[in-house]
């Protein structure tokens, strides 16, 4: 056989283990996902980390004073699953979970999605709506706006535990 078959079949294969390779080496290794209890590492606008137009959601629902002194979990726009998100920073890979955190202790830890009891929008005027699915669809709530951040919503029966999504506006 010649130095150029040779050659050729050597460079065949490399070109296969390299096809087969690449994308196990370019996925990285699997990580387990961040917990966090809200979006605002990510967004653009510094609202979220200043509590400006965010919806806050909680994992009890509302006291007869209107207050809510369980767990909580802080969101700026649309959210299209309260599972979590990834976020994408060059050749990294971050898997964010969202959960409760903070309060009474009641719900930290906690899963946002499919566990939240009520919600309010701070300290705005701007609306949100929360969704039985998600991104934005089935059931929905209208959570008002609310200057000064003081009482929130109680989310309906429908929602109440079954919380997947929220969209701004």
């Amino acid at each position: 056989m010649s130095t150029t078959v040779k050659f050729a079949k050597a460079a065949r294969a490399a070109v296969v283990t390299l096809a087969v390779a690449a994308p196990l080496v370019l996925a990285g290794q699997a990580s387990a996902a961040v917990p966090i209890s809200n979006n605002c590492g990510w967004q653009s606008s510094s609202d979220c980390s200043n509590g400006d137009n965010v919806l806050i959601i909680s994992y009890n629902s509302n006291g007869g004073d209107g207050g809510n002194y369980s767990s909580s979990a802080k969101f700026f726009g649309n959210v299209p699953d309260y599972a979590g998100d990834t976020i994408y920073s060059g050749m990294t890979v971050t898997d964010y979970r969202y959960v409760f955190s903070g309060g009474n202790g009641s719900g930290n830890g906690v899963a946002v999605k499919n566990n939240a009891a009520a919600a309010k929008g701070c300290p705005s005027t701007v609306n949100y709506r929360i969704y039985y699915n998600s991104n934005y669809g089935g059931h929905s709530q209208l959570i008002p706006g609310s200057w000064g951040c003081y009482a929130g919503t109680n989310l309906d029966s429908t929602l109440k535990n079954n919380n997947a999504s929220q969209h701004w506006g």
